[in-house]
């Protein structure tokens, strides 16, 4: 079972922050790290969950602009990354332009040697990229009723929402979000995302 920091959470740092990435990259019980990407106005990628940022949404705002504004471009996250360990990055997408956007990250990431994930809630998107950069392990995000009619796909992991965790899958699996002991109780050969990885490692250590 391995533990991923959601959002890269290490309890001191803003999530999603090059500062709780690396901090929580450099701690033993964390097998790794999930960020979210998305793309600017000017086809960057940007390290963001939501859509909009200090009022500025994202898709319509160009990069320079949101770095000013305390975002870290994926670029600059990834080139200070020196690990084994999984670096798993959520894709959203409300544009469906998925050509666009796996070309653009297929080109920022094949510069640099990390163990990536890469997943979506986008099914059309994870498809493209599996069969254009086979490199990449290609996952399927599956919650919030979304995607649940294609639990069982041809991509080479699933991260699925507690709902799910009861179902047996022949392939790596992810459960998201678990955050207390109760929740605990998952099949122990799936691995977990937390936004507490220190709480969950000293549960599973009992």
């Amino acid at each position: 079972m391995k533990i991923i920091a959601h959002r890269a959470n290490d309890g001191i740092h803003e999530e999603n922050s090059l500062e709780a990435i690396l901090n929580s990259l450099e701690k033993e019980y964390v097998d790794g790290i999930e960020i979210d990407i998305r793309l600017t106005k000017d086809n960057k990628l940007i390290i963001c969950h939501d859509p909009f940022y200090r009022g500025h949404f994202i898709k319509y705002t160009k990069i320079k602009k949101l770095e000013k504004l305390g975002l870290n471009s994926l670029n600059e996250i990834l080139i200070k990354l020196k690990t084994n360990k999984i670096v798993m990055l959520e894709i959203k997408t409300g544009d469906k332009n998925h050509q666009k956007l796996a070309n653009r990250l297929n080109k920022t990431l094949k510069k640099y040697s990390l163990n990536f994930y890469l997943c979506s809630f986008n099914y059309d998107l994870m498809k493209l990229i599996k069969e254009k950069y086979y490199q990449y392990k290609c996952g399927l995000i599956i919650g919030y009723q979304i995607n649940k009619d294609k639990i069982n796909n041809n991509l080479n992991f699933n991260s699925l929402s507690l709902t799910y965790a009861n179902k047996n899958f022949n392939k790596e699996t992810f459960i998201w979000t678990i955050n207390d002991i109760k929740s605990l109780k998952i099949n122990k050969r799936y691995n977990i995302i937390t936004d507490n990885p220190l709480k969950i490692f000293n549960e599973l250590s009992k």
